[in-house]
């Protein structure tokens, strides 16, 4: 099946939507992720914090942000790349949301808080440049993907904006409110982005790949032609090992 998505030469406007999913998910992303640097510096001396201290919240995402990406790219393995998408957005939008609730001085809670905001954010940074690439031909995937990764800067951008112009007027418990927002994305990636057909093949579900598939190319799913025989069933090792590899499922199963 995966020959109709090779051989396209235009991407559609499906495809464009997931694209634009992504690259947004991807800025709210870092938005979240960084937003505490600005943060810090309105509490470091009111709250009198260490260097120590500070470092710990900082540090905190760091710690946690190779855990996110491989608990999650296996995850998305496992269950499917769009409900992985989902979860780590609400894993980071809503912990950096209770940072709004961070008791005085607490800098603690900031740091466990901060740990799970760095597990999501890169669980969903892994599993959305898959995504993107597994619903565009090989030819195109070079260039789009580098186009998703060069708004990640955007985030930190508009952390800073944030924080100079409206942190006087709602505080910084009201920045890490704002964190909140990335949440409604998991909204339009439940109404644009379907599962991927690539992973949907690899798993058996030949039907539901194919109606994905359609929906990408837009095309009447009874133009995409079944394979005769699903392939061969992996060991969810062996799907991580082919991901590591860059290896795409083959270009054109038999028809």
């Amino acid at each position: 099946m995966l020959e109709y998505l090779e051989q396209q030469k235009k991407l559609t406007i499906n495809q464009w939507k997931i694209f634009a999913a992504v690259t947004i998910g991807d800025m709210l992303d870092f938005f979240d992720f960084l937003l505490i640097a600005f943060v810090l510096a309105f509490i470091v001396k009111d709250w009198n914090l260490t260097y120590g201290q500070a470092a710990a919240i900082l540090l905190s995402s760091g710690i946690s942000a190779p855990l996110g990406s491989l608990f999650y790219g296996w995850l998305a393995d496992k269950i499917g790349r769009r409900k992985v998408m989902i979860i780590t957005i609400l894993n980071f939008s809503i912990a950096t949301g209770l940072m709004a609730l961070t008791p005085e001085r607490g800098w603690v809670f900031l740091v466990v808080c901060r740990f799970f905001v760095g597990f999501g954010v890169t669980g969903l940074y892994t599993v959305d440049i898959a995504v993107v690439q597994e619903f565009v031909p090989a030819s195109k995937r070079g260039w789009i993907t580098g186009v998703t990764t060069t708004m990640l800067p955007a985030g930190f951008v508009l952390g800073a904006l944030l924080g100079q112009h409206v942190e006087a007027y709602i505080g910084w418990r009201g920045l890490f409110a704002i964190g909140l927002l990335p949440a409604g994305l998991s909204l339009l990636i439940r109404a644009w982005v379907p599962e991927s057909p690539h992973w949907l093949i690899r798993v058996g579900r030949l039907a539901e790949a194919r109606q994905s598939l359609a929906w990408a190319l837009m095309l009447d799913p009874k133009e995409i032609q079944l394979p005769t025989a699903g392939p061969p069933v992996e060991s969810s090792f062996g799907a991580s090992c082919s991901n590591i590899r860059g290896a795409s499922l083959p270009a054109v199963l038999p028809a």
